[in-house]
């Protein structure tokens, strides 16, 4: 269950699809939607409160009776929605992948990457071409043999409980021919599975060799048309990872068609899983 989520609104059809989105999820667990729009030279805050009310009124009766509000913020974007976040504490922040910048199918807008980074909690990232006819059927949950990798799994099962009809997929990522980092990444999968087995959870599991984890997951995703990627803001670092295309999490949200659900491992530190 949850009690809030924050929708990003800047009135690009990326950030509609990313409300629709929301809302869904906001049947599913009982949340109420707070949308919050920052200020720019483009609107003022007149004719925003205006389109924020008229999009309020058209989206507030498919809300199975939870609460659906607005909030108009001020600064640069991705500082306003992470102060909003510290200060109403949300479950779930759920922003469009390009705003009113353009939409670009290849690369995500900065301040969709900046507001993933900045975030104290789950961030949910979609491309206006999200597809609503398809159920949600594939959680690609990637495993590597970085140290925090297995503190997305946790989310990864709320997120598959929410759509009951889905099936997490387990990717081993082995980035180097080394036999004890290979034996650790197994290691993390094993547990990842006697985990999810615990929680009653259908996945599937398979291993790829892979030079960069972006790349890898992608083309995975692609194999079995997935519906959902979830990785973390702070992730495996190898040197081909940081040449192309920047950090890990960066390369996911600008390469991604897929949905990015990213979790930050600063909220899971403490956890013991």
């Amino acid at each position: 269950m949850m009690s809030q989520i924050i929708v990003g609104i800047d009135f690009s059809n990326s950030s509609m699809v990313a409300l629709r989105i929301a809302v869904d999820i906001a049947n599913r667990t009982g949340a109420d939607i707070l949308m919050a729009w920052v200020e720019t030279h483009e609107m003022s805050k007149e004719e925003a409160t205006t389109e924020l009310h008229k999009i309020a009124t058209e989206f507030a009766p498919k809300l199975n009776g939870k609460h659906l509000s607005y909030i108009i913020c001020s600064g640069k974007v991705h500082l306003a929605i992470s102060n909003l976040v510290k200060s109403e504490g949300p479950d779930l922040v759920v922003i469009g992948a390009h705003g009113k910048g353009g939409f670009d199918e290849k690369y995500a807008g900065q301040n969709a990457f900046k507001i993933v980074t900045e975030c104290n909690c789950p961030v949910l990232t979609i491309r206006e071409t999200f597809n609503f006819d398809k159920h949600l059927e594939n959680i690609i949950l990637p495993i590597d043999s970085s140290r925090d990798t297995r503190q997305k799994v946790p989310w990864t099962i709320e997120f598959a409980k929410m759509f009951p009809h889905s099936n997490i997929c387990v990717l081993g990522v082995l980035t180097t021919h080394m036999k004890s980092i290979r034996n650790i990444v197994r290691s993390y999968v094993n547990s990842v599975e006697k985990f999810l087995q615990k929680h009653n959870l259908p996945y599937t599991t398979e291993f790829v060799d892979s030079e960069n984890v972006t790349v890898s997951t992608l083309e995975y995703a692609k194999k079995i048309n997935a519906d959902v990627i979830v990785v973390m803001t702070e992730q495996e670092k190898t040197i081909t990872n940081m040449l192309f295309l920047g950090p890990y999490c960066q390369q996911m949200l600008n390469l991604s068609p897929f949905p990015v659900l990213t979790v930050p491992s600063v909220q899971l530190h403490n956890t013991e899983r």
